[in-house]
């Protein structure tokens, strides 16, 4: 019974104890480590993301092209589905390789 009379009343000190970091040390911001020579992980993935938005974009862009010439022989349906897809297919590639510098200039503001 006595154990739990003492953590009982050691509960009760701990919440009165400001837990702001400040008394035991902990830092309350916490950056990134500090990568060596220069590599960055982070980057890296976002890097990586860029490569795989062009091989996409490349792969959208010659889908766009097969449709237009296969409607040059008599499609036209096909053909103007090549255009419309092109315009969305470009306007795609070029929202999502302007995402990622934007959200590296919001991480940076945001972090620092």
């Amino acid at each position: 019974m006595d154990v739990l009379n003492a953590t009982n009343d050691l509960v009760a000190h701990m919440a009165a104890v400001p837990m702001d970091g400040g008394a035991f040390g902990w830092d309350t911001n916490p950056d990134l480590p500090a990568f060596e020579d220069g590599h960055d992980p982070i980057q890296q993935v976002f890097s990586w993301g860029q490569g795989i938005i062009v091989v996409i974009g490349i792969i959208g862009i010659l889908f766009a092209a097969g449709k237009m010439a296969i409607g040059k022989f008599g499609r036209s349906d096909l053909a103007a589905d090549g255009v419309g897809g092109l315009v969305w297919t470009v306007m795609g590639i070029s929202l999502m390789l302007v995402a990622i510098p934007v959200i590296l200039a919001v991480a940076n503001v945001a972090g620092g």
